[in-house]
């Protein structure tokens, strides 16, 4: 099992050492090798970023010179796969946090308990192995990773799967698909009658559409807008 690689940010100094404390005590607890680096601003934990990678960050959110939210929209210019926990004292940045998809979103004082939790989550999402799922196409039966799926779009009695960097077609109606996904344990959502989309590559809910995570938009119609907000917001807060 590799060192879990972590990086702490946070500009008060009692903070930011009750953090790192937190997190060698889990290391212990669980019998997990880790590094951790402490940083008192984001420049220098960008900086080090340049240096190096880290698997988690814990980023304060109000400090001094760039907040939290502007390193970690800097962050994922280049860091796609880094998790991110933001540690704050207001709530009032929970929308934005979907943006730059953080992992989790504690609230200070920081319970010890609810940090460890968080830690297990993200380290057994970490490891966890890829599943697969058979489809028939055209060209015959190809093997895909359930994560990787981003939407579907349905034509009639087939649908154009849209996976992280690639598409193709499927010998399967929406309905069907829909189906087999919430049998496989996969989150989907129906934001309109030609369109599936999987709850994990959403990043935000607009009116009339979903961002996804690679930046494409899928439509939403206005009747299904509130149920499909709802469902993002539940969404989030269980697997975050």
């Amino acid at each position: 099992m590799d060192a879990l690689t972590i990086a702490v940010c946070d500009d008060v100094d009692i903070e930011r050492e009750l953090l790192e404390r937190y997190v060698r005590q889990w290391a212990v607890q669980r019998n997990r090798k880790i590094s951790v680096s402490s940083f008192s601003e984001g420049d220098a934990l960008l900086k080090a970023f340049g240096e190096g990678r880290f698997d988690l960050v814990l980023l304060d959110i109000q400090m001094q010179g760039q907040d939290g939210m502007q390193v970690a929209r800097r962050l994922r210019e280049t860091e796609t796969d880094v998790g991110i926990f933001f540690v704050t004292g207001y709530d009032e940045y929970l929308a934005e946090g979907y943006e730059v998809e953080a992992f989790r979103y504690l609230l200070k004082p920081v319970q010890k308990q609810k940090l460890w939790d968080s830690f297990d989550k993200f380290a057994a999402r970490r490891e966890k192995k890829p599943r697969f799922w058979t489809l028939e196409t055209p060209q015959g039966q190809r093997n895909i990773v359930l994560e990787e799926i981003l939407y579907l779009e349905s034509f009639g009695h087939t649908c154009r799967l849209y996976l992280s960097e690639d598409s193709f077609l499927v010998k399967m109606g929406i309905t069907d698909m829909e189906e087999q996904l919430k049998a496989l344990g996969v989150a989907v959502f129906r934001t309109h009658r030609s369109y599936l989309v999987n709850m994990a590559g959403i990043t935000a809910v607009e009116q009339e559409s979903a961002v996804l995570k690679n930046g494409q938009r899928v439509p939403v119609s206005r009747r299904l807008y509130p149920s499909l907000n709802q469902a993002f917001i539940r969404y989030f807060r269980k697997e975050h």
